[in-house]
Parts: structure tokens; sequence; C-alpha cells
């Protein structure tokens, strides 16, 4: 049986900071022992890589990461980066809701969440860098300052920030827009990645993982990990348990309803693993979260 690691929980930390304030920042961190779970949260995210070399997943699609990439996250997105551990890296991350900005211009500034996941990784042109540094700077300033005007400046930098982010995505200069190669991301490990997002309530072992992919299993567990930080076994978990959330979240369905369809063959076992990746049980996770649509 699987036995899951404990992990930071990621998206309830932004989830607190987004209940204080609708924008929570993260400002040039570098970091030698990174770790970030398999996640997903509330509010819009904008996840700028400065320095370094690494990858990001976005559901089941895996990016190459170097210095200057950009990469814009919708709500309940489930994502995760994964530097290279043996170098150096550094990113700024900002998680914000949609009422932090003015209803007049909010759908127009949110336009660029809702391109293909392949258009919202972007690698800034100097030009770019450099103005997008600046606004960064002064939005960090007021975000730790808070002055008694702090949220009015907060407003103001985040949407002038948006705005250039929309213009260098729409601009009409090709040049300016840096396409990101993906030749580099290694095919087998994003063919695990999809296999497992499709496959996660089957009832699956490495062995059966490898059979698919057409290597040995202690290769791909290898590579695997090399590449995304965390094991098969540690994602098939993440994979099951997030989508057990949003079933909890948005459907009507039995507890015991939810663990067989994600996977789970004991009852027991869902609700442990339940509770040590997100840190409350399944009752209590569904009581404080769940969302069904009006009838």
């Amino acid at each position: 049986m699987l036995q899951p690691a404990p992990v930071k929980r990621t998206d309830e930390f932004v989830n607190h900071q987004l209940q204080e304030l609708p924008l929570s920042m993260k400002y040039k961190e570098t970091e030698t022992h990174f770790y970030m779970d398999f996640h997903s949260h509330e509010g819009y995210e904008i996840y700028f890589f400065q320095e370094g070399s690494g990858y990001f997943l976005i559901d089941d699609q895996l990016y190459p990461l170097e210095g200057r990439d950009l990469i814009l996250i919708s709500p309940h997105e489930s994502h995760k980066s994964s530097p290279k551990l043996e170098l150096p890296s550094t990113r700024s991350v900002l998680h914000f809701l949609p009422e932090l900005l003015d209803d007049r211009s909010r759908e127009y500034l949110l336009e660029i969440f809702s391109l293909s996941l392949g258009q919202r990784h972007l690698r800034l042109s100097e030009e770019r860098l450099t103005r997008f540094h600046y606004l960064l700077d002064r939005l960090h300033e007021d975000y730790t300052t808070r002055s008694g005007d702090h949220l009015m400046a907060i407003r103001i930098y985040m949407s002038e920030l948006l705005l250039e982010l929309r213009r260098c995505w729409f601009s009409e200069s090709v040049m300016e827009q840096q396409a990101v190669d993906r030749r580099n991301v290694n095919p087998k490990v994003e063919h695990a990645v999809k296999y497992i997002s499709n496959h996660f309530a089957e009832n699956l072992t490495l062995d059966l993982i490898a059979q698919e992919l057409f290597l040995n299993q202690y290769y791909l567990c290898h590579l695997f990990k090399k590449t995304l930080g965390i094991t098969i076994t540690e994602f098939i978990l993440q994979t099951r348990i997030h989508h057990a959330r949003r079933m909890l979240m948005h459907t009507d369905m039995s507890i015991s309803e939810i663990a067989g369809k994600t996977g789970f063959n004991s009852f027991s076992y869902f609700g442990q693993t339940f509770k040590t990746l997100t840190g409350a049980t399944p009752r209590d996770f569904r009581k404080k979260h769940q969302q069904l649509p009006a009838e």
C-alpha cells in the first residue's frame, strides 16, 4: 500500500493569506532546499522565475524553467515548480483575488489568464524585464510597509503590472514574445505524468507505468524524481487527493464513493492519506469548503 509522505500544504498557506489581504507576495526568494507539493489554491498566480533552471508542472503539462520565465496560473489549477537543487534559484510569486482589481478593468486585465496553457508561459525580453522589475519592486515596497494607503497603492501597482503583462502577451511585435522551447522536456516523464493524470482512479503500480513507457521501473523512478522532485508514488497520491478535494467541494457524492472514484480501495486509508496531505479529515474539509452550484 502506498504510504504518503507529509508535505507542506502550500494551498492552505496561500488561501489563509488571501483571507487577510487579497494579495499574497513572495519576493526574490532564494532557496537551496526547495520543495513544493502538487497543489491548487484560490485566486490567480503570477510565477516569476528570476534565476536558476528546472521544470514547472501545470495539470499534466510540463514546462522547462529558466531565468526570466514567467508563468500565469488560473484559480484551482494544479501546479508544482521543481527547480534543480544543484543550482541557485530565485523566484517571486504573486497570488491575488480578482476583487483586488477595479470592477471596470478586471475582465480586461485578467484576460491573459484565460489563454491556453502553452500560451501562459513566456520568457521576458530584457526591455520588458526591466519594466517588470520596477513594478515588482514598487509593489513589494507597499506590500511590506502596509502604510495607511497601502491597499490603494497595491491596487494601482498590481493593475499596472497586469497591464504590462497584457502588453507582453498581446504585443504586435513578434520579437518581444520569446516562445519557450519545450524540446528539453523529457518525453518519458511527461508521458508518465499524463498517464497518471488519466488513470489515477485505477490500480496503478510502478511496474504498470514502467511497462506503459517501455522503461525499467528503477530508471523511471530516478528520472521522475530528478525532474519533478517527488517520487512517482508521491505524485500518484497527491493527484488522487487533489481530485478528491475537488469532488468534496463541488459534488454531493458520499465520501466512500469519492474514495473509490479516486483509486483508494480502503476507506480508512483514504481518510488517513487525505488528512496527511491536507491537514483535515475529508468530512471536515467538505464542511469548510463545499461549494455546490445553485439549483
